[in-house]
């Protein structure tokens, strides 16, 4: 059976990490994959990791403005040289564009976020609400939409009232992230990170839906002279600059910026935290559960979520009130 899946890029990111996982243990004997993408690729594209597993890839190479209007056409002449069996997309474009095409072929998709929420705040109020009418339209005409998440599927359920729906969880490699933990001392020699510290790692994009200025401003409140607890971000984003000015005079918290080794890092941290307004199922603290990491997180749904799988994973704590972060740092740390 062939599956043609497409996307906007194949950037280093959590749906691309997701789809890559997806492919990568596919019954081959049963699927052969096919892969598009829309826009020409990023720096930190992974396409020669999909090109290591036998993917057949195809790039339309396109501007994400003018590149739009040219894109179906595009998209239809490599369709009907594949000849796939079902499409599955995933991201504003790539499901846009689906949803535009022949209703023969069976198209499903993979939702990652709440959209009413990461739009508007991305793109702003009008930008975003255009977006969000586009996109909701869009999976109105798919056969299939899958929340990566219970409370994924439920956002898209309820409000609105799009019923051509499942979940199925993320997940995350565990023959790459487990708790088969190296030497902590050595990794963080390595690394050159604090020996005896306890350190608590955020990991992720430094944007507003992440909100690290919140995680900052607290640290700074109540650990700022604790240097035997260290704050520690990887990643990168729009609020970088701001994060950088605003840890300026404090010795415990650390920007790391973007890694590709967030494997050793995790392992060579203590605790994870996380102040994000919005997710989908996060990566990032999956990949932390499963390094052995106890979890300090909002208390989003999506967090709930993964808290009520197994209790003794972390505690959540509520957004907008200062005390509540700092009562669970001293519980989880207790």
């Amino acid at each position: 059976m062939k599956i043609l899946y497409v996307v906007s890029t194949l950037k280093r990111c959590g749906p691309t990490n997701q789809l890559f996982n997806l492919i990568k243990y596919l019954d081959r004997k049963r699927f052969e994959p096919h892969l598009i993408t829309l826009s020409p690729e990023p720096k930190d594209t992974r396409w020669k990791d999909f090109k290591s597993k036998n993917v057949n890839l195809y790039s339309l190479s396109l501007p994400r403005i003018f590149g739009f209007f040219l894109a179906k056409h595009k998209l239809i002449h490599l369709i009907r040289k594949i000849r796939p069996e079902l499409i599955h997309t995933q991201g504003f474009r790539a499901d846009i564009l689906s949803s535009r095409l022949n209703k023969n072929i069976p198209k499903i998709t993979t939702i990652h976020n709440y959209p009413q929420k990461d739009y508007l705040m991305r793109y702003g109020r009008i930008q975003g609400r255009l977006m969000l009418n586009k996109h909701i339209s869009a999976f109105r005409k798919l056969d299939l939409c899958i929340g990566v998440s219970r409370s994924v599927e439920k956002n898209i359920n309820h409000l609105f009232s799009i019923n051509n729906t499942i979940n199925i969880p993320n997940g995350i490699d565990t023959e790459h992230f487990n708790s088969k933990k190296e030497n902590k001392t050595k990794l963080r020699k390595k690394l050159n990170l604090p020996i005896n510290a306890n350190i608590w790692i955020s990991s992720g994009h430094l944007s507003f839906l992440k909100d690290p200025l919140f995680l900052i401003s607290q640290w700074k409140k109540n650990y700022s002279k604790k240097e035997n607890n260290v704050l520690l971000f990887i990643g990168d984003g729009e609020l970088e600059k701001e994060c950088k000015a605003r840890i300026k005079d404090t010795i415990n918290i650390i920007l790391r910026g973007r890694v590709n080794n967030v494997l050793d890092y995790l392992q060579a941290s203590d605790y994870y935290v996380s102040a994000s307004k919005a997710e989908g199922l996060p990566n990032s603290v999956i990949e932390a559960l499963a390094c052995g990491l106890p979890c300090l997180l909002s208390d989003i749904e999506p967090h709930r979520e993964i808290i009520e799988i197994n209790e003794k994973a972390g505690y959540l704590f509520e957004l907008g009130i200062p005390d509540r972060l700092s009562e669970a740092l001293q519980k989880i740390n207790s």
